[in-house]
């Protein structure tokens, strides 16, 4: 039987797929990560510029609840940009399990090649065995 598997640069090429995909997943995670801590961050300086109108003049406390309107707008913008990336981690999980699928999927046509060589290696032993025996068989007659 023909030793090499034929489909071992398809193996590769689909563990390489596999890799750039687990690769795309690691990046994504980064990302919803950076974008937590950026929203977390946003949301601790929000807390902090509350202004209670008993304490500053009028003017000021109009000035301080128009820019914590817009900080609250910024924090509207990353908490969005943070669900965005989990949204994403979650699309490249499943092309990374899709890769993973593919690419185990080649390697199990490999695994039963491999089973089929040893098999007819083990038929060809057995096959040279009985010829001996046949031979030692002829001759002592």
């Amino acid at each position: 039987m023909k030793r090499k598997f034929k489909l071992a640069p398809v193996l590769r090429a689909r563990r390489a797929q596999e890799n750039a995909a687990k690769g795309d997943v690691a990046r994504a995670r980064l990302e919803a990560v950076t974008t937590d801590e950026h929203a977390r961050l946003l949301d601790q300086e929000l807390e902090a510029r509350i202004v209670h109108p008993e304490t500053s003049t009028a003017l000021a406390f109009a000035a301080t609840r128009a820019a914590l309107r817009a900080r609250a707008t910024d924090l509207s913008a990353a908490r969005a940009a943070a669900d965005r990336a989990h949204g994403m981690v979650g699309e490249h999980l499943a092309a990374w399990s899709a890769a993973s699928s593919r690419r185990r999927s080649v390697e199990k046509l490999g695994e039963r090649h491999a089973e089929a060589v040893r098999r007819a290696d083990e038929a060809a032993d057995q096959r040279a065995v009985d010829d001996l025996t046949t031979r030692r068989k002829e001759a002592d007659r």
